[in-house]
Parts: structure tokens; sequence; C-alpha cells
């Protein structure tokens, strides 16, 4: 008889362990699935999250061409501006107000003698002759008498075109001057702004990843429960099971006929 109910409890336990099996089987199937859908989102922010980085960088990096361009000081326009080795305080934005102003004409020149004279406008050739004389030379050549000096006169300029010259180009240093100032206040409220935008971009993005992570971090943490409860579970029975055994084997050794031999 302790047979027959070791036998049955053995059948039972059998059937309990093979539904056990096959539920952490499920289980864990369900809680990879889960993990892999967490790891796939994670990388999905994750990239967006550099995307916005990359975005914000690019346009802070685009900002200062942007305001020079602007204010008139981008390269692509003015090929000369920012010349490393334009030491006459020359370039081409200089030369672009300058160029207006000669050709304009116009300037009040006092002479030697008291008098005010109006330099009146240059040709486009004179002008560039000019630019070219001072920028080879650092000034503009003096008029000699034999081996000679004359004060306040000069080879190839009148000294009021001269004179109109060097004050186009000063106008034209201050007017870089204020542009440079101008496209540098801009460009930085521009990089704060990008700065606040990525900010808020990025608070966003955090609400939608932790909006999507929630319920999948919750489903994780269930399927990791049931999980847990079905290891448990069948290593309790597994044990039960060897109990069953080992008892089955004792009754039947004991059931079995010794011959007079016990």
């Amino acid at each position: 008889m302790a047979v027959l109910l070791a036998m049955y409890q053995k059948m039972r336990l059998t059937r309990e362990k093979n539904q056990a099996t096959f539920d952490l089987t499920k289980f864990s199937g369900k809680l990879a699935r889960v993990q892999k859908n967490i790891e796939r989102q994670q990388k999905r922010f994750t990239s967006l999250f550099a995307k916005l980085e990359q975005d914000a960088k690019m346009m802070q990096s685009q900002a200062t061409n942007f305001f020079n361009m602007q204010a008139g000081l981008g390269t692509g326009n003015y090929s000369g501006y920012m010349n490393p080795q334009g030491f006459t305080g020359m370039n081409g934005f200089v030369c672009n107000i300058m160029g207006q102003m000669l050709t304009q004409g116009g300037y009040k020149y006092k002479g030697t003698d008291g008098k005010e004279t109006s330099v009146g406008g240059m040709t486009p050739q004179q002008i560039r002759d000019m630019m070219s004389e001072y920028m080879s030379n650092g000034k503009f050549l003096p008029k000699k008498e034999g081996d000679k000096v004359v004060e306040g006169q000069y080879a190839n300029w009148e000294p009021g075109q001269v004179a109109a010259f060097m004050e186009a180009m000063h106008t034209g240093q201050m007017q870089q001057q204020q542009a440079q100032q101008w496209a540098g206040n801009m460009n930085s409220a521009y990089q704060q702004n990008v700065s606040i935008w990525l900010d808020a971009a990025k608070a966003e993005l955090e609400a939608e990843q932790d909006a999507v992570l929630e319920p999948l971090n919750y489903q994780e943490t269930m399927w990791e429960l049931e999980k847990t409860s079905a290891e448990t579970k069948l290593e309790r029975i597994k044990a039960e099971l060897e109990s069953y055994n080992n008892l089955c084997k004792e009754e039947i050794q004991n059931s079995a006929p010794k011959f007079g031999l016990g």
C-alpha cells in the first residue's frame, strides 16, 4: 500500500514538475523579451539625446559665421578679411568701406596754407593703385627732390588724396570694430539661447523616455518575480520527487521476498 501511495505521489509530482518547467520557460521568455524591448528603447533614446547634442553643437558652430556674414565680415564676401599677414590694418571689410567713401569723394582737407578744399571722388583704378602702394610699403612713398624728402608731399598722390585715404581707412576700421562687437554680442546671446533650448529639449525627451520605460520596467519586475517563484517551486518539487523516488526504492526492496536470507 505504501508503495502504491509513493508511486501516486511520484506521478503527481512529475506532472507538477513538467508544469513548473513549462511555466519557468514561459516566464523566462517573457522576461527576455521585455528586457530586449527595454534595451532597444534605451538605445533609441540614447541616439535621440546624442542627436540633440549634435544639433545644438551644429547650431552653435554655425552661429559665428552666420552673424559675421550678417555684419559684412564673412570671408566668403571679403576674401581678404582677417588676413593674418595684414599688418597695415587693411582687409576686405575695410577696403570695401574705403572704396565707397573714396569713390564718393567730398572729404574736406585743410592744406598747409590753412585753406580747406574738398577732395573729389577717385576712380576705381586710382583707389586700387593707392591701396596697392600703401599695403606694399605700409605708407605712401614721399616726394623727393634729389635725395631730400619734401615734407607733406607724396610721390604719386596729392596730400588731400592721402588724407582722404587715411580718413577712409580709419572710418573703415571703426566700422569693422562696431560690426565685430555687434556680431560678438549676437553670437553670445544666440549661444545662450541654444543652451536653453537644449536643456528644454532634453527635459521633454527625458519625460518621454520615462513614459516609455516605466511600464516596461514594471513588466520586467513582475516577470522576474514570476520567474523566481517558478524556479523556487521547481526546486521544491524536484526535492520532493527525489524523496519519493528514494521511498519507492526502499519499499520495493523491503517488499521483495527474502527466501530465508534476511
